[in-house]
């Protein structure tokens, strides 16, 4: 592991592998390790760029493919109808807590525990106090996100 990589786990191939369960030509859409809620997902660059105007306008219009073809996907496999945040932070006064570009995709349903604390979710989001799930946890989601997306990871 190089030092970039672990400055950036999203530079880190080896993560991305365990992590990953639809990729596209310029996007990788990742199981989060700190998720608020199941479901949590990262929509990642393959390009490490910092902010959504470094992005290219073709690397800008397949982000947005990719989530408007995993949102659908992720809501119905948590059964959460039509409700989602969409969260980014960008920017050193943002609260980010790596320096590569990402987009939550959070799913949210009538369940959650956030339902009422909105404030609370980004404050979660800003601190990452959440209980890292053991890799063991991670793999079962990204299992069950990789058979509905029929994605197979490819050696990076």
């Amino acid at each position: 592991m190089t030092e970039e990589d672990e400055r950036d786990p999203f530079c880190n191939k080896e993560q991305i592998i365990k992590q990953a369960y639809y990729e596209s030509r310029h996007t990788y859409v990742l199981y989060n390790l700190y998720p608020v809620v199941k479901g949590h997902s990262l929509i990642v660059p393959k390009r490490h760029v910092t902010d959504l105007m470094q992005l290219t306008d073709k690397e800008a219009e397949d982000l947005l493919k990719t989530m408007r073809h995993v949102i659908p996907v992720l809501l119905k496999a948590y059964k959460c109808e039509s409700s989602y945040n969409i969260v980014a932070q960008i920017g050193e006064y943002s609260g980010r807590s790596v320096e590569h570009l990402h987009i939550h995709i959070i799913p949210r349903n009538k369940f959650d525990v956030y339902q009422d604390y909105n404030d609370k979710l980004y404050a979660d989001l800003r601190k990452y106090e959440l209980r890292h799930l053991a890799m063991h946890e991670i793999e079962n989601e990204v299992a069950k996100l990789r058979k509905l997306f029929h994605y197979k990871p490819k050696k990076i």
